[in-house]
C-alpha cells in the first residue's frame, strides 16, 4: 500500500484510528446515586453509589469528588482494600465535608443525563447522546467522564475540531490519563495536525511503552507528516509489540511501502 500523501487522508486511515480509539476508550455507565442525609453516627453528608461493571475506586472518586485521590477515603469508609476488585452491585457510601457537598450534589445530578448518554452512544444514537453529555456538562463542568464521552461522540460525528477543544482540556487536567491522551492524538490526526498527533502519541508511549494503540498512531502520524525514516522505525517498533493481528498486517503494508519508496 502506498503512503497517503500529506494532507489527504484515506477513509480507511481515519477509520483505523477511530476504531482503535473506540475499542480502548469505551463509555461506562456510572451507578445511579441517591443523595441522603447523614446518618446520626456519621459526620457530614453521604451519597450511596452502586458499583457498575468495570469501575474502580479512582474512577468513582473522580466522578463524585473530582479527584481520583479520594479513592483511599472511599476504601477506608467502606472497609475495602484500595487496590482490590470491586464487585458490581456493591453499594458504597461516599462521605463529603460541608465544602464538598455542593459539588458532589451537582456531579450526582449530572450522572443522570450522563448515563442516558452512555446508553444512547452504545446504540449509535449520536445526536441524542451528544445532547445528554452536553446537559451533564452544563450541570457539572468538572465531570470529566461526560467531557470525554462528548469528545468521543464528536469524533464519531466527524467534528474533530470540536472534539479537540474538549480533549485539550482533559489532557491538561489529567495528563496521566491514557484514554484522554490517545483520543487527543486521534483528534489531532483527524484534523491533519500530523506532527502534533505524533508528539501526543509519543508522549503516551513515554508513559506506557507497550501501548499498541499509541504505537500504531505514532507510526501512522509520522508517515502522514512525511517523516519517512521516523515512520520506518516506528512501524518496526509497532511490529515488536504486535506481530499477528490485523493491525500488524496493516503495519507491514505501510512499512513495505515506505521501504520500497512508494
Amino acid at each position: 500500500m502506498s503512503a497517503t500523501p500529506r494532507g489527504h487522508l484515506s477513509f480507511m486511515t481515519m477509520l483505523a484510528l477511530v476504531v482503535l480509539l473506540l475499542s480502548g476508550g469505551c463509555a461506562k455507565r456510572v451507578g445511579g446515586p441517591e443523595a441522603r442525609t447523614a446518618q446520626p453516627v456519621v459526620t457530614g453528608n453521604i451519597i450511596e453509589h452502586t458499583v457498575q461493571p468495570g469501575e474502580d475506586l479512582p474512577a468513582i472518586a473522580d466522578d463524585y469528588y473530582g479527584d481520583p485521590g479520594h479513592a483511599a477515603d472511599i476504601a477506608l469508609l467502606n472497609g475495602l482494600t484500595e487496590g482490590g476488585r470491586l464487585v458490581p452491585g456493591t453499594v458504597l457510601k461516599l462521605r463529603f465535608d460541608s465544602d464538598q457537598w455542593g459539588g458532589a450534589q451537582r456531579r450526582a445530578q449530572a450522572l443522570v443525563p450522563y448515563n442516558e448518554g452512555v446508553e444512547m452512544l452504545a446504540t449509535e444514537r449520536l445526536g441524542e447522546a451528544q445532547a445528554r453529555f452536553e446537559q451533564a456538562l452544563d450541570i457539572a463542568p468538572d465531570l470529566l467522564a461526560a467531557r470525554y464521552n462528548l469528545a468521543l461522540v464528536l469524533l464519531k460525528r466527524g467534528r474533530s475540531d470540536a472534539a479537540l477543544e474538549h480533549l485539550d482540556i482533559l489532557v491538561a487536567q489529567r495528563p496521566e490519563a491514557e484514554d484522554f491522551a490517545f483520543a487527543r492524538g486521534n483528534a489531532l490526526f483527524q484534523t491533519s495536525n500530523f506532527p502534533l498527533a505524533a508528539a501526543q502519541f509519543n508522549a503516551l508511549l513515554a508513559m506506557d511503552s507497550g501501548n499498541k494503540r499509541a504505537a500504531f498512531g505514532y507510526a501512522r502520524s509520522l508517515q502522514e507528516a512525511g517523516d519517512r525514516q521516523g515512520a520506518v522505525t516506528a512501524w518496526g517498533n509497532y511490529l515488536k509489540l504486535d506481530s499477528s493481528s490485523g493491525w500488524a498486517d496493516a503495519a507491514r503494508r505501510n512499512l513495505e511501502a515506505l521501504q520500497n519508496g512508494d
